[in-house]
């Protein structure tokens, strides 16, 4: 049903060519080019967003509260479209996309319900003597019309964490997806626009590079929320040129295997958080470091289980990884397990063909400088890694930077506080860092990114303060 729904779309926007295509690229679903320049459309887009967002705001919160429970509706009603969608466009299996559409639900159901305690605060204006015979309060005021940019590898959870917020708090929201898998998005806003009560508060609008830092620049796009590479992510920066900023930047995420760990529920975990997304995931378990008393055991339970993987069409329930977005991330791969190899590591197991890693790739002690220790891959490569106490693995993991997470498996206590002096945003104990629920602050320090996603974190940042003070008449 999805695909015909597609074929059928006429978006009222020109593209800069872009193609919604089946995964292998054998089959164009939808391909359109400009017919007048995208920066005109994308004015008309934003005047729709302007006068749809005042409405919104306008609109009470129970109201907002229902039309968020009617979005959450609607995808759970279409939820086998949407997992359909998600697998022929982008990179996951079909049990993945199912997953990934339940979250969005849920992610939609609690911005529906977090927006009914939702709200200011008061103002204790005796605290200072000058406050005399004043008192007040603090409302929370939506900033406008939110631009949110997002990646391919969750491409309507990720889209969800940007719109729910938003209309929560009374913003119009424009979404710029992944050319890659647009299909979501538009689907998405295809049921936004079924609700009364939003019109045009979430739209979507497909464009290449040039045309997206024209977006972020409109002076009345007021907040830009990011998600995606740190490269990318310094152009949005210059382009955004002191707005408000949202970024999820991603980072090498580090999870400790500690001499009292319990193997056997670590083992699963692990590979679950390597294979999730085909390792294309900000969370993903790229490095493991195992206490040297335990490293030969670990090392043989993960190769054996990442060998007995099965691989294969990605629309069977019993296919357990899916595959690389494209060709460049399939080279990224292969080079940084040539570059690993080089400064002194070796292939544990994995596999490869011409066009894709088909099995998870474990690299054992690859050097501190090699690119899979300092860089995040964004594929199914993972480290495993050796050592003698603790702090050592502190020190190692800090060699990675930012990150969204670490974790550790023990069953010391004293253990995970030792984690805390990494710069990470989340610490998972007894567990891999593919680990999140949508309610929770969600993000990373420093280069990792700027501010919180989670739904009530991204409603603070999506929304301003506005003093109220009223002095009593004498």
């Amino acid at each position: 049903m999805w695909i015909k729904w597609l074929k059928s779309r006429k978006p009222p926007w020109p593209r800069s060519q872009i193609s919604c295509r089946k995964w292998d690229r054998s089959e164009v679903l939808q391909s359109i080019s400009p017919a007048v320049e995208p920066q005109i459309c994308f004015a008309d887009v934003i005047r729709n967003a302007k006068r749809a967002g005042s409405r919104l705001a306008e609109k009470s919160s129970f109201e907002r509260s229902q039309a968020l429970f009617a979005l959450a509706d609607g995808i759970a009603l279409r939820a086998d479209d949407f997992a359909r969608a998600i697998v022929y466009e982008g990179v996951k299996t079909i049990t993945e996309a199912r997953g990934e559409v339940a979250r969005a639900e849920l992610t939609f159901r609690i911005a529906a319900e977090e927006i009914k305690r939702f709200s200011g605060e008061r103002i204790d204006f005796s605290a200072d003597p000058r406050g005399a015979g004043r008192h007040g309060w603090v409302d929370r005021k939506p900033v406008g019309v939110v631009l949110g940019i997002t990646p391919f590898n969750d491409p309507l959870n990720l889209i969800a964490h940007k719109v729910a917020p938003a209309i929560a708090t009374g913003n119009a929201v424009i979404i710029k997806p992944h050319p890659d898998t647009p299909t979501p998005a538009v689907m998405l806003e295809g049921l936004a626009k079924q609700i009364d009560t939003l019109g045009n508060s979430l739209q979507v609008f497909l464009a290449d590079g040039a045309t997206t830092e024209a977006m972020i620049k409109h002076p009345d796009v007021d907040l830009v929320s990011f998600t995606g590479g740190r490269e990318t992510a310094k152009h949005v920066a210059r382009a955004a040129a002191g707005k408000p900023l949202m970024m999820e930047l991603g980072g090498v995420a580090v999870t400790i295997v500690h001499k009292d760990a319990d193997v056997d529920a670590a083992i699963p975990a692990l590979v679950s958080g390597i294979t999730a997304a085909a390792g294309q995931n900000c969370l993903h378990v790229q490095r493991v470091l195992v206490h040297d008393s335990i490293r030969k055991e670990v090392e043989a339970h993960l190769a054996q289980r990442l060998n007995e993987l099965v691989i294969g069409d990605r629309l069977n329930d019993q296919t357990e990884m899916g595959r690389l977005i494209n060709r460049d991330a399939f080279h990224r791969c292969i080079d940084w397990v040539h570059d690993a190899v080089s400064g002194g590591g070796y292939v544990i197991c994995g596999d490869y063909n011409d066009d894709t890693v088909t099995k998870p790739i474990l690299i054992g002690d690859p050097g501190p400088n090699s690119n899979i220790v300092t860089q995040e891959i964004f594929g199914p490569l993972t480290t495993l890694e050796s050592y003698s106490d603790i702090d050592e693995a502190i020190a190692m993991a800090a060699r990675s930077g930012p990150a969204l997470a670490a974790a550790v498996f023990t069953r010391d206590i004293h253990v995970p506080h030792k984690l805390s002096q990494l710069k990470v945003g989340q610490i998972m104990v007894n567990d891999t860092t593919d680990f999140r629920i949508d309610s929770m602050p969600f993000g990373g320090p420093s280069s990792a990114g700027i501010g919180r996603e989670g739904v009530r974190s991204s409603m603070l940042a999506m929304t301003e303060p506005q003093v109220f003070c009223i002095k009593a008449p004498v």
